[in-house]
């Protein structure tokens, strides 16, 4: 077995086996951040460093993070030593975690799809195989998309309350590394069994709105759990997409899921959908509130769009023709 990556070890210029790294053309300076305990983190780590160094970056520094509450001091300091580029490898709970580090700065961050349902990094049409998420790194463009703000903490892809928190407050992390998306299933079956609805109030850009809600999706990105929920939404629109679940009825639940895991809309009766650059919502009874996977509040709770805050890597668009030697890489967006 494979020892896993030490907890914040800092490479200056070298390969995964120690030697000398090459230059790349463009002399691109990276920092790698990987969280070791994500979905793939651990063998992760090692892959992703040698993809970097075969690509031709100079990887000045690389933490391998095994505790994810040093994330965002980790994150922090990378951010004030103003590297080319910081490369982020984890799940949606970890780019949520360390978001608000690049949140309106000029630096470009890199994203390696490395956690279970890589809902973000799908938005931003990233792909999800760690040797083309690389490529996207070398070849694609800097972008400038929009973050969420949920009481005054950045996050990247969706804010839940409902059954996706309460899903998410059940599954231990072990059965999120260990099983994956099947984790996530085993806990749904037994938390719709026992789900009920709840009286919401939200407060929009349009008025106010009362609905007996099964579940609540404030959206940033269209995906939830690595499925296309709310294709509408986008990072790049300027405000939030609110999508509420209808109650009473536990079957609007299955009803939306299943059609859109088969890429079919929500139906209207079962779905009520808002646009907002703000959103308050509140409950009659304090309820769990999850970003991106990780439960970090109770309701009421308040969010908003900051538009354009993020200078993310995205794939470049086929008209679009790549600079020699990616020069562009930093400039563009």
């Amino acid at each position: 077995m494979t020892a896993p990556p030490r907890d914040d070890v800092d490479v200056q210029n070298r390969s995964a086996g120690g030697a000398a790294a090459p230059v790349g053309a463009a002399g691109r300076r990276v920092a790698l951040i990987v969280n070791a305990r994500s979905r793939r983190g651990r063998a992760g780590f090692e892959t992703a460093r040698r993809l970097l160094v075969a690509r031709g970056f100079t990887i000045a520094a690389a933490h391998a993070v095994a505790d994810p509450a040093t994330l965002p001091a980790v994150a922090a300091d990378v951010v004030a030593q103003a590297h080319d580029l910081v490369v982020i490898g984890g799940g949606d709970g970890t780019i949520s975690t360390i978001v608000g580090a690049f949140a309106h700065r000029d630096g470009v961050l890199g994203l390696l799809p490395l956690g279970t349902a890589n809902s973000f990094v799908k938005a931003l049409g990233l792909p999800l195989a760690l040797d083309a998420a690389v490529d996207v790194l070398c070849d694609g463009t800097a972008a400038r998309v929009d973050l969420g703000v949920l009481d005054g903490r950045h996050f990247a892809n969706a804010v839940a309350i409902g059954l996706p928190a309460d899903i998410a407050r059940g599954t231990p992390h072990g059965v999120k590394r260990w099983i994956g998306r099947s984790g996530y299933l085993m806990v749904a079956a037994v938390r719709l069994a026992r789900h009920r609805a709840f009286r919401c109030t939200i407060t929009h850009d349009g008025g106010t709105t009362t609905v007996e809600a099964l579940d609540v999706r404030i959206a940033n990105g269209g995906f939830q759990g690595g499925v296309a929920v709310a294709p509408e939404a986008g990072v790049d629109t300027g405000d939030l997409l609110v999508r509420v679940i209808r109650g009473p009825s536990r079957r609007a639940l299955v009803r939306t899921w299943r059609r859109a895991l088969f890429g079919r809309p929500p139906c209207p009766d079962d779905n009520l959908t808002l646009r907002s650059r703000a959103v308050a919502i509140a409950t009659e009874t304090p309820r769990a509130v999850s970003i991106d996977g990780e439960v970090v509040a109770r309701t009421p709770v308040r969010a908003a769009i900051a538009p354009g805050a993020l200078r993310v890597m995205v794939p470049r668009p086929p008209t679009q023709p790549a600079a020699p030697n990616g020069h562009d890489m930093v400039k563009t967006g």
